[in-house]
């Protein structure tokens, strides 16, 4: 694909953990440009980023991103780990 997809991060309420850490719970959604039929692909990412009371939105936004990149690596390396199948050839069976 040669097009860059639109990034959005949306952010939901912060939560705090039982040993005091605050997790950030998002969704990053990456859509890539339409051509009208088929529909363009897109990918959306449910994460928790780590975070702290000084953050800013710039360090909220690359703590989610940073998340997102974490969460897809660790999916395509268990992609690359599938074991391939053996080709299935349709056998004609009569009536």
């Amino acid at each position: 694909m040669v097009a860059k997809p639109e990034i959005s991060v949306t952010v939901e309420e912060p939560n705090t953990d039982p040993h005091g850490q605050s997790w950030s719970p998002a969704k990053v959604t990456m859509t890539w440009p339409g051509t009208g039929d088929p529909p363009a692909p897109s990918i959306q990412i449910s994460l928790v980023a780590a975070i702290n009371g000084q953050m800013t939105v710039d360090e909220l936004r690359a703590a989610h991103l940073r998340a997102a990149h974490d969460v897809l690596n660790a999916a395509l390396l268990s992609l690359e780990q599938v074991p391939k199948l053996a080709r299935v050839t349709s056998q004609h069976v009569p009536r």
